[in-house]
């Protein structure tokens, strides 16, 4: 189900950060004091580890490649390599696609990245640390700045460099003419400390860059297979929404339009000329606002379930559609942005987005693509200070879904992400029929089922074609023809046992064995076999896209469906990570028992860490039970119950991904 490819991209990208890492509490400055991070990896890295010297990336140029302190920027960045030209050496935001990195991955942990020609160093060098590995990790992810500091680089390379502060990533160059488009979103400026999410909107209008073959068939829209997009990094995500309602965009309700930059900064625009602003673009003033709630006209239908046409997570980000799979929208139109940010610099910072969109061409606009975006049970997690608590939820998919990409989204206390084939449930006891983790739980966290078993069974596709609960000659033909290639899965999906829309010997073998001596029962799944995705940052969650897209075509929904669980640390592992009710920030938008300070803290943060508060009304009452002797003084409770909510020191839990039907 998941190519060999996809399933070494999750590993790496799960295990490389955990795995070899010095914690350093300080800078030692023994690798000396550098103005940047670029120009600490450019010492530390490149020319500490031979990698300049005159046989290698020095004056030899291997491979094409000059890396000597004059040249070594420019010669990375969004440069193909001439040896593998699929392969960028640098993609900002992206290590997943930049060679650099997965070549010096690949000689540190060979079992979990594999170079696509060789490791480097190469030999007798010997590997990078993980944390050098993991300092040009967090440099790609940051956006690759020739300037600017990426917090946490320092420490990693035993070197001394200024404060962190906001870094403006280089823009997303646009598609070359009558091949794709490109929509820029205004840029928000942050002040410095804080932690903003705004709503705005623009207007764009592509028409004169659409060629008719690209267009739908009202001709009204374009469609494309490709969508790209890159931001500055103080973004925690964007959500890209098209309005499709009633008011023009003149309409009072928008509010005032005004150009943002160029020679016509701060000048009223009219929003559907796109040239009255130069340089600038012409947007609406940003709006405080969660999921933008109460923003603009009644009929903008957003809010915290909405998805978008398209958005991200990371600092940049990539979308490519299975063959035949493509997504339309219009040719003009209004763009809602929302876009949530961090600053947690002492200068300000701004968060501009570039998105490019490739044609689909004619072959390709066979089925629309269609998202996952699962929140349900958005804010499902309650976990007592100093425990964990590992919840799950059910995502059922229509029949003839093809799952094409998996990805998750929470804040900074989840500590792991796991996504199931099959609705896993609790099979009796008091909690019958309740999703659940069916690899059991970690820690201290409550086993949802009681001590009844958490089980999923699954039906065996041996080529009862109508579900007749028969296999006769006639499906057993259909499953020979599928095997060898000369009749569609669509002839019989249920000879795919596997769900790789292909028949195997072995599976018709099965089928021979289920017309003989009846189909079998449903049977209970594997856990570990059932377990697709799993990620372990927050702010950088895996996006697992398959090469061969997941199909589900049973008639059974229990078959049909995900069970996707997250695991939450309220200071359980340490302490002095848990909620505070003095560092939580109140939300924008006062959502009734929904994140923000809690009303009665229960956790002790200074004096007996780690403990309960006494159950009292009265505070001061609290903080004395805290205190680490009677009369001591030196207690405080502080500490809150975890719940979800919208800022970063509250909770979410949203399944999210890309699929289509097949016909």
């Amino acid at each position: 189900m998941r190519s060999k490819s996809s399933r070494t991209i999750l590993l790496a990208l799960l295990v490389l950060p955990l795995v070899g890492i010095t914690k350093v509490n300080a800078a030692d400055c023994s690798n000396g004091n550098f103005d940047s991070t670029f120009a600490l990896i450019q010492k530390a890295i490149f020319e500490n580890r031979g990698c300049t010297n005159d046989l290698c990336h020095g004056s030899a140029a291997t491979g094409g490649l000059d890396l000597r302190p004059d040249v070594a920027y420019d010669n990375l960045i969004d440069v193909k390599s001439p040896l593998l030209p699929e392969w960028t050496r640098v993609r900002p935001g992206r290590r997943d696609q930049s060679l650099l990195f997965i070549n010096v991955a690949a000689k540190t942990d060979p079992t979990h990245y594999t170079a696509p020609l060789r490791a480097m160093p190469l030999d007798p060098q010997p590997a990078l640390s993980a944390n050098e590995v993991e300092a040009l990790r967090r440099w790609i992810e940051a956006g690759a700045p020739k300037d600017g500091v990426i917090k946490g680089t320092a420490d990693l390379l035993d070197a001394c460099l200024p404060p962190p502060e906001p870094i403006a990533i280089k823009p997303l160059e646009p598609p070359a003419p009558g091949t794709g488009v490109q929509i820029r979103m205004p840029k928000t400026i942050l002040p410095p400390r804080t932690e903003h999410e705004v709503c705005f909107v623009s207007y764009y209008d592509l028409t004169d860059q659409v060629p008719a073959e690209f267009r739908g068939p009202d001709g009204t829209t374009f469609r494309y297979k490709r969508n790209e997009i890159r931001q500055d990094p103080l973004s925690h995500h964007l959500i890209v929404s098209l309005y499709q309602g009633q008011y023009p965009p003149t309409a009072e309700t928008w509010g005032e339009f005004t150009c943002d930059g160029g020679a016509k900064a701060g000048q009223t625009c009219p929003p559907t000329d796109t040239t009255f602003c130069g340089e600038g673009l012409c947007s609406t003033t940003p709006q405080i606002s969660i999921a933008c709630i109460g923003f603009g006209p009644s009929d903008a239908a957003v809010g915290l379930r909405s998805a978008g046409f398209t958005g991200t997570q990371e600092t940049a980000a990539e979308f490519n559609f299975p063959e035949g799979v493509y997504r339309e929208v219009p040719l003009k139109g209004m763009i809602i942005w929302n876009s949530h940010a961090f600053n947690v610099s002492d200068q300000e910072g701004k968060v501009e987005a570039w998105l490019n969109f490739q044609f689909a061409p004619p072959e390709d606009q066979q089925i629309p693509a269609q998202q996952i975006f699962n929140a349900n049970d958005l804010f499902k997690m309650s976990v007592p200070v100093f425990k964990t608590q590992e919840i799950c939820s059910p995502n059922p998919l229509p029949k003839n879904t093809q799952v094409y990409e998996l990805s998750s989204h929470a804040h900074q206390r989840m500590k792991r992400w796991r996504t199931f084939m099959g609705a896993w449930t609790c099979d009796g006891g008091p909690a019958d029929g309740a999703s659940c983790s069916p690899v059991g739980y970690d820690f201290v966290s409550p086993d949802v089922c009681q001590g009844s078993p958490c089980k999923s069974m699954k039906k065996p596709n041996v080529s009862d074609c109508n579900g007749d609960g028969e296999v006769t000659i006639d499906e057993l033909l259909r499953s020979v023809n599928i095997a060898l290639e000369s009749a569609s899965i669509e002839t019989c999906t249920a000879a795919d046992n596997n769900y790789d829309d292909a028949v195997t010997i072995d599976e018709v073998t099965s089928s021979v064995n289920a017309a003989l001596a009846g189909v079998p029962g449903r049977a209970p799944r594997d856990p570990m076999q059932s377990l697709l995705y799993t990620s372990l940052i927050y702010n950088d969650p895996i996006v697992l896209r398959f090469d061969q897209p997941l199909s589900f075509r049973s008639a059974q929904q229990a078959d049909r469906t995900l069970t996707y669980c997250a695991l939450y640390d309220n200071g359980y592992i340490d302490p002095t990570t848990v909620k505070k009710q003095s560092t939580s920030p109140r939300p924008p938008l006062a959502i009734p028992g929904v994140g923000g300070p809690c009303q009665r803290t229960t956790g002790c943060t200074a004096g007996k860490v780690g403990m309960t508060c006494s159950n009292s009304t009265v505070a001061k009452q609290r903080d004395a039970s805290c205190d680490t002797t009677p009369g001591a003084g030196d207690g405080l409770c502080d500490g809150c119950l975890l719940t979800g909510g919208v800022t970063t020191e509250d909770e979410m839990f949203l399944l999210m991904g890309q699929f289509f039907v097949a016909p």
